[in-house]
């Protein structure tokens, strides 16, 4: 199991032990829009989240998972839980990385939804992401970082290997990546839009340690998270996607698979 995952779950498995997390100054809860881009952080200012529609197990994806460790399964809770929607618009004190806002979101999950979260680890199959050619030669939509997001300095000086330094994430066109490791490439093909067609996660084993600018051009439909009894299985389009643009391929492999269960939750105040 990779140390960094291995550290990551254990800080969450033991909150009586964790650091308080940092919270943010200001944010609103409501219910979504119908009409709401759906299961997407759309990308502002370093210092704000904003989210227009998620459901409460989406919520726990993005807090806990791209950016934080390895991307969890997350079971339970009431019904309620995979079919009612939010919009959150948050603002923190300072700019803020990627993680922070990420932390911040747990806390505000804890305090408005009073979430009670416990965690599970098994070993199973999953996907190890590896070079493609011996000479290291990487496909044609990854290229190395240039230090810049979009021509402007990050927001951040943060360093953190786990964590892009520019906004990354799914968009329509598919994926976008700027600033991020493999390891970041790994967490983000182990959320639920790639989960749904591989069936489970993904872990780094390229053995690459920069930062790189890269883009995936696939058409990840909007889903539900994953199944976690769903076949371990993918469309060849998607493997081929990978290959064929970023020079790197998934492998069957054996690791830890994480699992968060909702033990408690209510729907929050609207303000």
């Amino acid at each position: 199991m990779d140390v960094s995952r291995l550290a990551l779950f254990l800080c969450l498995a033991a909150p009586a032990f964790a650091q308080p997390e940092p919270k943010f100054e200001i944010a609103t809860i409501k219910l979504a829009a119908p009409n709401a881009p759906r299961n997407v952080v759309v990308p502002s200012s370093p210092d704000r989240l904003s989210i227009p529609s998620m459901n409460l197990i989406w919520l726990i994806y993005t807090a806990y998972g791209e950016g934080m460790g390895t991307a969890y399964n997350v079971s339970g809770g009431p019904d309620w839980v995979n079919k009612t929607s939010f919009a959150i618009e948050a603002k923190a004190a300072k700019p803020s990385t990627q993680r922070e806002l990420h932390l911040m979101l747990r806390a505000l999950l804890e305090d408005r939804f009073a979430l009670k979260l416990r965690t599970e680890t098994r070993m199973g199959d999953q996907y190890a992401l590896v070079l493609d050619h011996s000479d290291g030669k990487l496909g044609p939509n990854i290229e190395p970082w240039d230090g810049t997001c979009g021509g402007r300095p990050p927001a951040s000086s943060d360093d953190d290997p786990v964590t892009p330094r520019c906004p990354s994430g799914y968009r329509p066109s598919g994926l976008v990546l700027e600033g991020a490791t493999m390891f970041s490439v790994a967490e983000l093909l182990s959320l639920p839009q790639s989960r749904a067609l591989l069936g489970t996660i993904v872990h780094d084993a390229t053995g690459l340690t920069g930062r790189y600018k890269m883009h995936l051009d696939f058409p990840f439909a909007p889903q539900r998270p994953a199944d976690p009894g769903q076949p371990d299985f993918a469309p060849p389009s998607l493997f081929n996607a990978v290959r064929e643009q970023w020079g790197v391929k998934l492998e069957k492999a054996k690791g830890a698979l994480h699992v968060i269960v909702v033990e408690s939750a209510i729907q929050p105040t609207e303000n």
